[in-house]
């Protein structure tokens, strides 16, 4: 399997997995989101109705609690004659306007009465409970333990309540009822401020309130009609766990709540799972503070969480458009960083054919850049190599030749030029003769050293001969000050590496000048480098020429040369480097290697 292959499946592991992880979290969060949400809003919901719920039966609770109080009432019931008919209607007619007083504006309020073992005080057209039924039922004995405290009484059926069999085939609106009763201790003052209360012959009487569940229901209706969920059933037990209200949005098979209070004892509220019908439903409950019945939500988890299948839906086809997105990604991202590696490849099979001058473009700063880099950086070096080793034959031959023309005949010259002296001298050329001395000189020097390199001290020798003959051909126009270390005359330099800047200082520097020319030679030493300057005062050398100097276009002229032969002999970090001065003239910096060591020449099979 190629790189390119590995690199592509590499990508589009780690994209799924990063894809999949994603999707993992995201739905989690989403998840638990949801379930915070919903109890957070379930919470509220229950505890807004619970609290709307107290309000208005506490309301009711309140009328109860003043009733006893009330003079009107005691004085009718003191009053009453039990055995006489007629003094229990006109009873009744005191009493059911105390009632629609304290209790008419209680929306809730289905019917009121005042229960006596001898008559129902009150008035409903709709609904009738008699004494003999009333206190014969739980009712009756619920306000007598309660010792005139307010006792609730869950949902219960009218027609089983007081035992009304004959109507159970009848629909009435009626049949459920909730009730609230109080025995009525009553202790009440007339409007002198005198006590009365209720004569010791008299049971006491006990208030009898009823409310349809259907009235409660409206609170909770609004909720469970317009919720998200598909599932939901909102209701109250009391503390035994019986039923008083229950409704449901979708159908139940199972319900646990009769196990509520037992389940959260002494718990005001919270959230609880129970486990039915095969699922987890989650349970909120709440207190009723009026009543002490627990008013509860029921939401199975399934229909909680069904909301999120849109989502789940939505997520994975985002998911799959993000994994086509990755695997067209990873094509191209896998292409892009295999595209140097393809291009070093093929520079290799170029060098394989003996094409060293190959170069690899790249702008690319990464480690495919540096091996880039390297791989060109290789080619110039064995380019380089090569041309050293070919350089260096090549030369050793031209001057094993020059060497061999200029042995033919040496002394032929050294003749010549000393005849030249002697008739200098009988002429009384006595400036002219030296300059031949001078010239003879430099030819022994240069004939005797066959080597590439020689002494820096040989070369200044050499240097100073040829410019006192350069200084009597320009009489008076220049200067050549010298300032070279000590330690750098025993060094070993190219011969005549410093000549062609002194001539062309001389030649194009001081070309227009009459006089004042001044040449400034400087060698010292600097960390691992040995470094020379020329410097010149004079017109400079134009910024064009300087321009193809630096680029090499001016193959011929000796400073190109030089340049060349220390690359040859050093490596690239050695050569020359020219600049204008802004004082006007040229400055020349060659720099080369503290301690030269000689490169032995590779064989060339």
């Amino acid at each position: 399997m190629s790189f390119k292959k590995k690199l592509l499946l590499s990508h589009l592991l780690l994209a799924s997995l990063i894809i999949l992880s994603l999707g993992f979290i995201y739905n989690h969060i989403a998840y638990k989101d949801r379930m915070d949400n919903i109890r957070y809003s379930t919470s509220n919901i229950l505890h807004t109705n619970n609290q709307l719920l107290d309000d208005r039966l506490s309301a009711i609770e309140s009328s109860m609690s003043m009733l006893p109080l009330d003079y009107d009432l005691l004085r009718a019931v003191n009053a009453v004659e039990p055995a006489k008919a007629s003094s229990l209607v006109r009873t009744d007619r005191i009493i059911t306007p105390i009632l629609f007083k304290y209790f008419s504006n209680h929306e809730e309020v289905y019917s009121s009465y005042v229960m006596t073992p001898a008559y129902s005080y009150g008035s409903n057209a709709l609904m009738y409970v008699t004494p003999a039924n009333f206190y014969q039922s739980i009712l009756a004995q619920s306000a007598e333990k309660g010792q005139g405290a307010e006792v609730w009484i869950p949902t219960y059926s009218y027609t089983g309540m007081y035992k009304q069999e004959e109507l159970r085939q009848i629909p009435l609106e009626y049949e459920s009822l909730i009730s609230v009763v109080k025995q009525l201790n009553m202790t009440a003052a007339d409007e002198y401020g005198n006590i009365h209360r209720l004569q010791e012959d008299r049971e006491p009487p006990v208030l009898l309130i009823n409310i349809r569940p259907e009235s409660l229901a409206r609170v909770l209706n609004d909720y469970v009609q317009h919720n998200d969920y598909n599932q939901l059933a909102y209701g109250m037990v009391n503390k035994a766990g019986v039923s008083v209200l229950r409704l449901e949005k979708g159908e139940f098979a199972e319900t646990r709540v009769s196990e509520l209070p037992a389940a959260i004892g002494q718990q005001e509220q919270g959230m609880l799972i129970q486990h039915t019908n095969g699922q987890d439903t989650m349970v909120f409950y709440e207190k009723m503070k009026t009543t002490g019945w627990i008013s509860y939500i029921e939401i199975p988890i399934p229909a909680a969480v069904n909301s999120l299948q849109k989502l789940r839906l939505t997520t994975g086809l985002f998911l799959l458009f993000m994994a086509m997105v990755s695997v067209v990604l990873a094509y191209l991202l896998s292409s892009y960083i295999t595209r140097p590696l393809t291009r070093i490849k093929q520079g290799i099979r170029q060098v394989e054919k003996g094409q060293f001058d190959i170069r690899i473009q790249s702008d690319s700063r990464d480690e495919f850049g540096q091996l880039t880099e390297m791989f060109n950086e290789m080619n110039r070096r064995i380019e380089q190599l090569i041309e050293e080793n070919y350089g260096s034959r090549l030369r050793a031959r031209e001057s094993e030749i020059m060497a061999l023309n200029l042995q033919l005949n040496p002394h032929f010259l050294y003749n010549t030029l000393s005849t030249m002296y002697w008739i200098a001298i009988e002429h009384g050329q006595h400036e002219l003769a030296r300059m031949m001395i001078s010239l003879t000189e430099m030819l022994q020097i240069t004939t005797r050293n066959k080597q590439e390199l020689w002494k820096l001290e040989t070369d200044l020798s050499w240097l100073d001969k040829y410019m006192y003959i350069m200084q009597n051909r320009f009489e008076g126009k220049f200067t050549v000050d010298m300032d070279i270390e000590q330690e750098l005359l025993d060094t070993e330099v190219p011969k005549l590496f410093l000549q062609p800047f002194i001539e062309n200082a001389i030649i194009h520097g001081f070309g227009e000048i009459e006089s004042g020319g001044r040449i400034y030679i400087r060698g010292w030493l600097e960390g691992e480098e040995r470094l020379f300057a020329v410097e010149d005062n004079g017109k400079g050398i134009p910024d064009t020429l300087m321009e193809h100097i630096h680029t090499g276009d001016i193959r011929s002229t000796g400073i190109i040369n030089v340049d060349r032969r220390m690359k040859l002999l050093y490596g690239s970090e050695s050569g020359i480097h020219m600049q204008r001065k802004e004082s006007g003239g040229t400055l020349v910096l060659i720099r080369l290697p503290r301690q030269h060591s000689s490169n032995e020449n590779t064989p060339i099979q």
